[in-house]
């Protein structure tokens, strides 16, 4: 039986997570493949701690301009809802779609890469922005072998 080395090498993922990830875009509930791929960084990206941590400073300087019992303090749902949409905006480099650089949208005009149109992605597909938030979250995909 072949022993296999150790290595700490699958420790370190930042490189890898600032480096990015394709995710293939599956139709809900399934593993079939649709043809988007979406590039994305990983969440030991600097990027992804940059935006996390501005977020979390806006909603704790929200807290505290709100008292200890002040009602208006905390983020709403649709806040939150907002920030992790324009966290995974913000940590999304590229898509293609058939080999071109736009898709269709939701009422079938093309999107063109770009922040807005990625938000706007995101917003109308909460299961592609769960596919990716999945792979955003998993090491395993940024680890430099």
């Amino acid at each position: 039986m072949k022993k296999e080395k150790s290595s700490l090498a699958e420790l370190y993922t930042i490189d890898g997570a600032n480096e990015g990830f394709d995710v293939n875009i599956c139709k809900p509930g399934s593993n079939i493949k649709t043809g988007l791929i979406i590039n994305v960084l990983g969440k030991d990206s600097d990027e992804f701690q940059k935006v996390s941590r501005a977020q979390n400073k806006k909603r704790m300087s929200k807290i505290g301009r709100g008292g200890f019992r002040g009602l208006g303090s905390m983020a709403s749902p649709e806040e939150i809802d907002r920030d992790s949409i324009e966290l995974l905006a913000r940590c999304t480099k590229s898509w293609t779609f058939n080999g071109k650089n736009s898709i269709p949208g939701p009422d079938g005009n093309e999107l063109d890469f770009n922040f807005d149109n990625v938000v706007l992605f995101y917003t109308a597909s909460p299961d592609a922005r769960e596919q990716v938030d999945t792979e955003m979250g998993d090491r395993a995909n940024f680890i430099k072998t």
